[in-house]
């Protein structure tokens, strides 16, 4: 089978992806505890048009999987060796990471160092990826996961359904939001995958068809009629800011006024967003394919190494945030907010950079990296299930969540 093309440019949507996790991060107390303060218009702006990363990966973790297996021959090997890499670079570090910030929380706590007390609210977090706040994302992907081969194959025999998938995506995780608030009312909803559907299907739909939907995205000089092409792109453009902002209006009226809005309201315009986000992104990541300017090239060195990143920022702000600013001036306190996004972003990047160089067996910390992968063999050759380790980018399984 003719080996698939490699997809640079998204390390550029990873590497904007993962700016957007850390400003809603970096923000997220800001928007609890500076109410009434100057700066929270901008606060709650940067927090709430940001809430675009996480599904920005689910989306990309999809668009790989379906881009490289969907017509590529299927056997049992080719699964075993699929699961075994997510056993090995996802789940490890999964669980890895959960003990950490389990025992960090325990110790800030102050509680009772008793082996049993501290197993048996372990256990439950661990299994519903609640050791802390960030890892429900990896539990949600691990769901994904389970469900792709059976997905795969039921796209595969019913093509209509792969050219309807987006809609399918949709319409499922719209049963499940409505169905859950009339009747079930399923606890923390979100750390299930039904809540995020539509960015999985998405990622489907984009990863089967990308060979055409590129060239939508990307110029107009193959278009019959350039100007409809062109009005396609300002209409995604236009949802895109209008379905953010009003997301970031609604939540500062609810956030300052405490004016009660229905929870579907927010959900309704935050999936517009999100959903129009992840093209968005692409097609910003299309354009710049060949742009090389230390910005970009930045943004897709973060990209590269956004797993771990994501998995170690949270330790970084958890430390940042025990040393407060004593003045409460507002041109303080918003240095100091802005000094907790350079720190998580800075000091993250190049922990886990300089941490996966330091050997092969940082894969169980942060997956697959450039700087501790194997020299090529069976399962890194081209076209094999493994990523390819010179070039960062997806190839037939990528490893890690944040990285496809």
């Amino acid at each position: 089978m003719e080996k698939r093309a490699k997809l640079h440019e998204l390390d550029m949507v990873r590497g904007m992806a993962i700016m957007g996790v850390m400003m809603v991060h970096a923000t997220s107390f800001a928007t609890v505890q500076m109410r009434g303060d100057r700066f929270f218009g901008l606060y709650n702006f940067l927090n709430i048009f940001s809430k675009v990363g996480t599904t920005t990966f689910i989306f990309l973790s999809s668009f790989v999987l379906f881009y490289n297996y969907f017509r590529r021959p299927l056997d049992k090997e080719v699964f075993v060796r699929f699961y075994r890499n997510r056993l090995m670079y996802i789940l490890v570090p999964y669980v890895l990471f959960s003990v950490l910030f389990f025992i960090l929380t325990w110790a800030d706590r102050g509680l009772e160092w008793k082996a049993a007390a501290m197993l048996q609210d372990f256990w439950p977090k661990l299994l519903t990826g609640k050791a802390y706040t960030h890892l429900y994302f990896i539990f949600i992907n691990i769901q994904f996961y389970l469900l792709f081969p059976v997905i795969l194959l039921l796209l595969r025999r019913y093509r209509w359904a792969a050219a309807w998938s987006v809609w399918i995506g949709i319409a499922l995780q719209w049963l499940f939001y409505t169905a859950n608030d009339a009747w079930w009312d399923v606890t923390n909803r979100n750390s299930w995958s039904l809540s995020f559907l539509s960015y999985y299907f998405l990622g489907a739909w984009l990863g089967i068809y990308f060979d055409r939907i590129q060239i939508w995205l990307q110029d107009t000089r193959d278009a019959a009629r350039p100007w409809l092409r062109q009005l396609g792109w300002a209409a995604l453009w236009m949802a895109w800011l209008a379905a953010g902002i009003t997301h970031v209006v609604l939540r500062y009226r609810e956030r300052l006024y405490e004016m009660a809005y229905h929870p579907l309201l927010f959900d309704a315009f935050w999936n517009v967003h999100t959903l129009a986000t992840a093209l968005v992104m692409v097609q910003t990541a299309l354009w710049l394919r060949d742009v090389s300017t230390w910005w970009g090239k930045g943004l897709r060195w973060l990209g590269v190494y956004s797993f771990g990143i994501y998995l170690v920022h949270p330790l970084v702000l958890f430390v940042y945030r025990k040393f407060p600013p004593a003045s409460e001036q507002s041109w303080i306190q918003l240095g100091w907010y802005a000094g907790g996004l350079v720190s998580a972003v800075g000091i993250s990047a190049l922990l886990v950079y300089g941490m996966s160089h330091m050997g092969r067996w940082t894969w169980a910390l942060f997956g697959r990296l450039p700087g501790n992968t194997r020299p090529r063999g069976r399962d890194n050759a081209p076209g094999s299930g493994a990523p390819v380790p010179e070039t960062p980018v997806p190839d037939g399984s990528s490893t890690s969540t944040l990285q496809g």
